[in-house]
């Protein structure tokens, strides 16, 4: 499991499955672009379904909650990636651009 900061991501964002950890109604507010939802508490229950063509990239609000689920889903064989410091290390200018609300 490797760590990340976004200046090195934001360009290559593409080349990965970018799922966002948080519960429902905060990814509601916003994530990176192609994220798909999945809250830790189903990652630590095993009920999630994942490609594994491209490594994932696992976000958070504070980098926290993507560090225990990027354990889980080592566990599982995946190829993961985290976001250092989570979505709250995007600029907030940036964050703005994306439509991520904090």
């Amino acid at each position: 499991m490797e760590r990340r900061r976004w200046p090195e991501l934001k360009d290559a964002l593409e080349g990965f499955w970018v799922v966002d950890v948080r519960e429902p109604r905060e990814f509601g507010k916003g994530s990176l672009p192609g994220a798909v939802n999945v809250p830790l508490e189903r990652i630590a229950k095993r009920d999630y379904t994942l490609p594994r063509d491209r490594p994932l990239l696992v976000v958070c609000r504070m980098g926290q909650m993507s560090s225990l689920a990027g354990l889980y889903l080592e566990a599982d064989g995946y190829e993961v990636y985290l976001l250092e410091g989570g979505l709250e290390a995007i600029p907030e200018e940036e964050r703005k651009y994306l439509s991520i609300a904090l």
